[in-house]
C-alpha cells in the first residue's frame, strides 16, 4: 500500500496537549528548563567577571557567582511560568494572545526582579555582618533602591523578552508541524483506502468472469451429458458454498485458494473428461502462508481456456510452491499449445499484475515462461517475509 511515514506526529501532539506537565505548562520541557537555567549560570558567570580585577578572595568570588545565578532563577521562575501559562491559557486571536504575554511578561519579570534584588540585599545585608566592606559588596538595592529597580527591570527585562519571543516561536512552529503532519497522515490513509477500494473492484471483477463461465459450462454439459451436468452442478454449489464467504476477503491463505481450484479443476474435468489432468503440489508448510484471494484460480482457468481448450488432446495443470531467493513462489503450469498472439493480454492476468502492483509495488511479479517440452509457466512470486508462516521452510533446491 502506498504510505507516508510520519514518525513525528505523535511525539509533537503530545507535546502539545501538555506533556507531564498537564495543559497549564504544556511546552515546558526539560530541554527548555535546562536552556533557562543555563542562561542564568551565564548571567552570573558575567556579572561575577566584571569584579575580577578587585582580587577578592576565591571563596568569595565563588560566593558572589553562586549570589548572582540564584538571583537570575528567582526572576526566570516567575517569568517563564508566567509565559507558559499565559500562551496556554490565552487561545483567542493573535492580537489577544501577545497582548496578554506583554502583560504577563511585564508583571511577572518586575515581580522576580523586585524579588531577585530583596534577595541580593539579604546577602549583601550578611555580608556586612561578615565584616565584609559594603562597598566590596554592593549588591542589591544600594543606596538608590528606586534607580537599582529601574535598572535592574530593564536589563532583566530584555532578556525576558528575548525568551518569550522564542518560546513563541517555537510553539507556533510545533503547532504547524502539527498541522502540516496531520494532514500527511491523512493524505496517506486516503490514498491508503483509495488503493484498498481499487484492489477490491479489481478482485471482483473476477468474480462474475468466473461464474458466466462456469455456468456456460453447465449448459453446455447438458447439452451432450446431462448425469454429468448434474454432478458438476452439484459441485459448483459445493464449491460456491465454501467459496463465497472468502471471494471478497482482503486476505486468504495459500492452502485455501489450492482448495478452491482444486475444485473448480474438477468442475472443469467435467466438461472436458479425459483431456484434462491435473496435480497440486503445495507443502504443508506453506498451505498457511497468506496468499491474496483469486489468483491462483484466475491462472487455472486462464491455462485451461488459452492452453488446454483449445487443443483436441488437453493436456495437464501442475500447480507448485515453493521458496526461492526470499520469495514465495506460486506456479502453475500448463502442457498446452503454448505462448500464442493473446498470451499474458487477457484480462485475468492484467488483473492479477495490477493487483500485486497496488499492494506490493516491485516487491511481488508475475512472470510468464515457456513450458518443457510445451506450454506456459505462470509464477507469482511473493515477498517471503510477508507471506510464509512462521515455520521455517527449506529453500527448494
Amino acid at each position: 500500500m502506498t504510505s507516508v511515514r510520519t514518525p513525528d506526529y505523535a511525539r509533537v501532539s503530545h507535546r502539545l496537549a501538555g506533556s507531564r506537565h498537564g495543559p497549564l505548562l504544556a511546552g515546558l520541557t526539560c530541554k527548555s528548563i535546562s536552556l533557562v537555567a543555563l542562561v542564568c549560570v551565564v548571567n552570573g558567570a558575567r556579572r561575577s567577571s566584571i569584579e575580577l580585577a578587585s582580587n577578592l578572595p576565591a571563596l568569595e568570588m565563588l560566593t558572589r557567582f553562586a549570589t548572582f545565578v540564584a538571583g537570575g532563577l528567582i526572576v526566570a521562575i516567575p517569568v517563564t511560568l508566567a509565559v507558559v501559562a499565559t500562551w496556554n491559557l490565552v487561545t483567542g486571536s493573535a492580537a489577544l494572545r501577545y497582548a496578554a504575554l506583554a502583560l504577563a511578561l511585564a508583571l511577572s519579570s518586575a515581580i522576580g526582579v523586585f524579588a531577585m534584588l530583596l534577595f541580593e540585599s539579604g546577602m549583601a545585608f550578611k555580608a556586612v555582618i561578615a565584616d565584609v566592606p559594603r562597598a566590596e559588596f554592593a549588591i542589591g538595592f544600594g543606596d538608590d533602591p528606586l534607580a537599582a529597580f529601574a535598572r535592574s527591570w530593564v536589563r532583566y527585562g530584555l532578556l525576558c523578552v528575548l525568551f518569550a519571543t522564542v518560546f513563541a516561536s517555537l510553539r507556533t512552529a510545533d503547532r504547524s508541524a502539527a498541522r502540516a503532519m496531520s494532514a500527511e497522515r491523512d493524505r496517506a490513509l486516503l490514498i491508503e483506502r483509495s488503493d484498498e477500494a481499487r484492489l477490491r473492484m479489481l478482485q471482483a471483477q473476477i468474480e462474475p468472469h468466473f461464474l458466466f463461465n462456469t455456468l456456460a459450462n453447465v449448459r453446455r454439459l447438458y447439452q451432450t451429458a446431462a448425469a454429468n451436468a448434474v454432478t458438476m452442478l452439484d459441485n459448483l454449489m459445493r464449491y460456491f458454498e465454501v467459496a463465497l464467504p472468502h471471494m471478497r476477503a482482503a486476505d486468504s491463505t495459500l492452502g485455501r485458494e489450492a482448495e478452491l481450484t482444486e475444485s473448480y479443476l474438477a468442475i472443469q474435468r467435467f466438461r472436458m473428461g479425459q483431456r484434462l489432468a491435473f496435480a497440486i503440489e503445495i507443502p504443508g508448510q506453506l498451505r498457511e502462508a497468506k496468499f491474496p484471494p483469486m489468483m491462483l484460480l484466475t491462472l487455472a482457468e486462464n491455462a485451461i481456456k488459452h492452453g488446454l481448450a483449445p487443443l483436441p488432446e488437453g493436456g495437464e495443470i501442475r500447480i507448485s510452491a515453493t521458496v526461492q531467493e526470499n520469495q514465495l513462489c506460486v506456479s502453475v503450469a500448463d502442457s498446452g499449445r503454448g505462448f500464442v498472439e493473446s498470451s499474458g493480454a487477457g484480462t485475468g492476468l492484467a488483473n492479477i499484475r495490477a493487483r500485486l502492483a497496488g499492494a506490493y509495488g516491485a516487491a511481488a511479479r508475475l512472470t510468464l515462461r515457456m513450458n518443457a517440452p510445451r506450454g506456459v509457466v505462470a509464477t507469482i512470486a511473493l515477498p517471503r517475509l510477508a507471506y510464509v508462516p512462521a515455520t521455517p521452510v527449506a529453500p527448494a533446491p
